[in-house]
């Protein structure tokens, strides 16, 4: 077989060719560590990796939203925690004015606190995240929430709705509250009747929230059937007479026009009243009452209905700041407080159920936080596994190369240097 000279530089220079191109691509893995640079080199290795790629960035969005979520369930918190606190001292301002020897300047003084703290409450029911969203406006974030009136109402801007964040793969968790649940619509009196005073009362006595013997006939006679029950003292305030009437709960045009399910009743001063449903039946209810009675005052019970925190204060500031003297006005006062008293019991279980609900999704974000992490770890170590290349083993083949390499460059130099004129 003949080798021509042609042949023989164009076989060289491919194979030296080759061998710089091996030691490229050796060198490129070694100053940036991946063994992934030409993706022709390993295509399977290569989808994988740009597979684990979009895993990762995911996880990372899911993460930065998880973060993001944390700190305004935090902040959702702290501010219930805050208003559970002002709620408290309203509570007790209420218990101290809801006395006899209680000076009319001390109600003025306690009524103008009440006016502070309406706007407290309003502040902090207006509270923004650091990125300037309303953290009780529901999915209306950028919408503040809370308008106070000139008149002492309080009008709500936001919605009924949540905001949610994708805290994890196929986790949507709501990170926002509808101030409307928490502040608007909160049942008033014991969360199933509200007791009210005739404005005509003239005697000493006030009525409690009372307590629901009978949860389903409740339910029944007071929700469904909107019924009503008025309770009337006799001569003397020593005996009492409750009659019941149907018709829209709160309307001032209500009548007793149903019947009477208690007739003439003796009335011992400081006991409970019992109201059953009809006529000789099982009481349903009970209402204690404190004080004496006049002939002819009355009572009203009625099915609960929603009152927002902002109204039960207006209440206290309005009843504290009352003018009215005389027992009269006197017992309008205490039953007004003792009903704002009742209101706002259950204003702090509503808030109290809000925080527990935003402190389950809370831990419940942190969990999901760690799992995240966990992920993250693992489909980076696969990453690795993948696209990272082992130093030593990738050094060695690159001082080989660059051996190979060097010897082939000498022994070209060599035999190109060859002539049959050596040899003559």
């Amino acid at each position: 077989m003949r080798v021509s000279t042609q042949q023989f530089y164009s076989t060289s220079l491919t194979g030296m060719l080759n061998q710089q191109s091996t030691l490229n691509n050796l060198s490129q893995q070694l100053s940036t560590g991946n063994a992934l640079g030409n993706p022709a080199d390993n295509p399977v290795a290569n989808a994988q990796v740009l597979n684990l790629n979009a895993k990762l960035s995911n996880l990372g969005a899911y993460q930065q939203a998880n973060q993001s979520s944390q700190q305004d369930l935090q902040l959702s918190s702290s501010v219930l925690q805050s208003v559970n606190s002002l709620i408290s001292q309203v509570q007790q301002l209420a218990v101290q004015m809801n006395n006899a020897t209680v000076s009319a300047q001390d109600r003025q003084n306690a009524a103008t606190a009440m006016a502070g703290n309406l706007q407290q409450l309003v502040q902090l029911a207006n509270t923004q995240n650091a990125n300037g969203q309303y953290v009780f406006a529901g999915s209306q974030s950028g919408t503040q929430p809370f308008q106070l009136q000139a008149n002492g109402n309080v009008q709500y801007l936001g919605d009924g709705a949540q905001k949610s964040l994708m805290i994890g793969p196929g986790l949507n968790m709501p990170v926002s509250e509808a101030g409307s649940a928490v502040f608007m619509d909160v049942p008033a009196g014991n969360g199933s009747f509200t007791v009210s005073a005739a404005a005509a009362n003239s005697g000493t006595a006030t009525m409690g929230p009372g307590s629901v013997l009978d949860p389903g006939a409740a339910s029944q006679q007071l929700v469904v059937q909107q019924g009503q029950y008025q309770i009337t003292f006799g001569a003397s305030g020593s005996s009492y007479s409750i009659t019941s009437g149907t018709g829209t709960v709160g309307s001032a045009s209500w009548n007793a026009s149903s019947g009477t399910v208690v007739s003439g009743a003796a009335y011992t001063p400081g006991q409970s009243i019992g109201i059953p449903a009809t006529s000789g039946g099982i009481n349903f209810l009970s209402v204690p009452v404190a004080g004496t009675p006049a002939a002819g005052d009355s009572f009203t019970i009625a099915a609960s209905r929603p009152q927002s925190i902002f109204q039960t204060f207006s209440e206290l500031q309005q009843a504290l700041g009352s003018t009215g003297s005389g027992p009269g006005a006197n017992t309008q006062r205490a039953q007004a407080i003792s009903n704002v008293l009742a209101n706002l019991s259950q204003a702090q279980t509503q808030v109290l159920s809000t925080q527990a609900s935003i402190g389950a999704r809370l831990q419940q974000a942190q969990s999901v936080s760690s799992l995240n992490s966990s992920l993250t770890l693992q489909f980076q170590t696969q990453q690795g596994n993948l696209a990272d290349i082992s130093y030593p083993q990738v050094i060695t083949q690159y001082q080989q190369s660059l051996t190979a390499l060097q010897a082939s460059q000498k022994a070209f130099a060599q035999v190109q240097g060859l002539s049959l004129f050596n040899y003559i």
